[in-house]
């Protein structure tokens, strides 16, 4: 039974790559310890307690102690796959049971690929395991990797990319701009329709469609995005936030804010100092102005 703690720490770890020929299999067997297995060619089918999870290549599987398992790998060409098995000594507190994790990902984010073969590199380099015992190091990159295994909240087909009409991405880095650079500009929706590129009418379409919001709305709701940010993060006055962020009077620039996240801006610094979390941002963060005063 693993004990409860602040960081994972492992008991023992070793791994290895391996290749089977078209129609092997391995198994069925009960697993006595955590296995982790990254799956480099062909098409594998997974089997454990009595549920069956196809694997493509680039999938993770996650096994549990206790699992009866097999594996049936591709019938028509070589399966490749690299693994490792561990025990688990002690497991972070604040992670769920390891009953409800996920136990296959097909399509996991890229940056698990990347830290499996950053782990495995660690094996490579470690003949002495498991007759000894992982490196703190070692250990943390196995809990970033499971960590980021057992997320739901990133989502297998995520990406950071964001794919907005060219004309959006003209006009908000043309906003961006102006906030940093010169936030008093009067801005009139023609300016942001040179900037864009493509007529009055038609980027109104697009802002809609993108943020559902029109050019000239999405701009205010930029300054008090950033405004926000300089809210919860400085301890300027709210007068020297107000100018930074475009807005010339500082009455109108609260009564914008309270309108929009329901607080005005000093309550929402009472708030924080009582253990409530700030407003939500308006728009997505990847557009937020640059931060500085």
């Amino acid at each position: 039974m693993s004990a409860v703690t602040d960081r994972m720490r492992l008991a023992y770890m070793y791994g290895g790559l391996v290749s089977y020929g078209p129609g092997e299999a391995l198994g069925p067997r009960v697993l006595t310890d955590w296995e982790f297995v990254l799956i480099l060619e062909g098409q594998v089918r997974y089997l454990a307690n009595g549920r069956q999870y196809a694997a493509p290549p680039g999938s993770a599987i996650l096994a549990r102690p206790g699992f009866h398992e097999a594996y049936q790998w591709d019938e028509t060409s070589r399966t490749r796959h690299a693994y490792f098995h561990f025990d688990i000594a002690e497991l972070p507190a604040d992670w769920p049971d390891p009953e409800a994790w996920p136990v296959v990902r097909s399509k996991p984010v890229p940056v698990i690929a990347a830290l499996f073969r950053h782990v495995m590199d660690r094996i490579f380099l470690h003949p002495e395991w498991p007759a000894e015992p992982p490196h703190a190091e070692d250990c943390r990159a196995v809990e970033t990797l499971i960590s980021l295994f057992i997320q739901e909240q990133i989502t297998e087909s995520g990406q950071f990319e964001r794919n907005r009409p060219e004309p959006v991405n003209k006009a908000v880095k043309w906003m961006r701009e102006v906030i940093d650079e010169t936030p008093q500009l009067n801005v009139r929706l023609g300016d942001l329709a040179i900037a864009a590129g493509c007529s009055e009418k038609h980027l109104c379409r697009l802002f809609q469609q993108t943020f559902g919001h029109s050019p000239m709305q999405t701009l205010r709701l930029l300054r008090l995005q950033l405004s926000l940010t300089l809210v919860v993060r400085t301890n300027l006055p709210i007068k020297q936030i107000a100018r930074r962020c475009g807005f010339d009077d500082p009455l109108y620039f609260s009564r914008s804010f309270s309108q929009w996240f329901g607080k005005s801006p000093s309550e929402v610094r009472l708030g924080l100092k009582q253990g409530l979390p700030p407003p939500v941002n308006p728009l997505p963060v990847d557009i937020t102005p640059r931060v500085h005063w």
